[in-house]
């Protein structure tokens, strides 16, 4: 029975890949990101949930995966894609067992503690294409990352066409400067500290996009910062030059080393 629905849920990520019209064309703007560059990013399959088909994630052990409460908060089954770049080459297809909500979060208020751990059946495979991402030190709590230059990946929409079937074929990379939470205040009027923003001059996050990561690169490696929570939608889809708002990751080390175990770096 297990290999069966494997096998059935590859076979559905490889429809749904080879029924978009563009299947290179991922995220607002975007462009293909390096293969196998993001070992520590995840899809996220959701059955019969009416909000969501697919979100992003990231893996902070091999029992854990980050994501976005708004997410799964109405689950019903959830699997892991783990191992590529490529939605249609995963290696490693892992159900999830449960579903934590972080205390905080509320589905009334927009963006709040907008995180959840989902525990995996089993652990995953680390190799070369699966690895757990570098999140925050302790030392950069209270960090604004002002001005810094981000990077943002996903599987989720071009913002282009109202039809657009996610998840896609390749995984997409933006890159944005992260701007002063009272600048992304402009354009959200809910942004709090626990809020990152990142400009939307060169495209940014769409449908399918929330839970991926937002990432600084340090001494030549990622460091996740942040986690996709909302983007503005428009007429248009996910507009460019409107600011996107993620989840701090330095607001919630406490949360996240009390439910996973996971090591940060002082």
């Amino acid at each position: 029975m297990k290999s069966a629905l494997i096998l059935c849920l590859s076979l559905a990520v490889v429809a749904l890949a080879i029924n978009s019209d563009n299947p290179d064309k991922r995220i607002a703007e975007g462009e293909q990101a390096e293969t196998n560059g993001f070992p520590f990013v995840v899809g996220i399959l959701i059955s019969e949930d009416e909000a969501h088909a697919f979100c992003a994630g990231i893996l902070v052990t091999p029992g854990h995966v980050l994501t976005t409460a708004n997410c799964v908060i109405r689950q019903t089954m959830l699997t892991v894609l783990l191992g590529s770049t490529d939605i249609t080459r995963m290696t490693q297809f892992l159900p999830v067992t449960r579903v934590l909500l972080h205390w905080n979060h509320s589905a009334t208020v927009i963006s709040r503690a907008d995180l959840a751990l989902l525990t995996l059946a089993r652990a995953a495979n680390l190799n070369e294409n699966v690895a757990v991402a570098q999140l925050p030190r302790w030392s950069q709590v209270g960090t604004t990352f002002e001005g810094f230059g981000s990077s943002m990946v996903g599987w989720g929409e071009s913002g282009h066409r109202v039809d657009e079937v996610v998840p896609l074929q390749h995984l997409q990379i933006v890159r944005n400067p992260i701007i002063s939470n009272s600048a992304c205040g402009r354009t959200h009027n809910f942004i709090r500290d626990e809020h990152v923003c990142t400009a939307g001059d060169n495209g940014g996050p769409c449908h399918g996009d929330e839970g991926g990561p937002v990432m600084i690169t340090e001494a030549g490696q990622l460091t996740v910062i942040g986690i996709h929570s909302f983007h503005f939608t428009g007429i248009g889809g996910c507009e460019r030059g409107r600011s996107a708002v993620h989840t701090r990751l330095t607001e919630h080390l406490d949360w996240l080393v009390e439910h996973t175990g996971v090591y940060i770096r002082p």
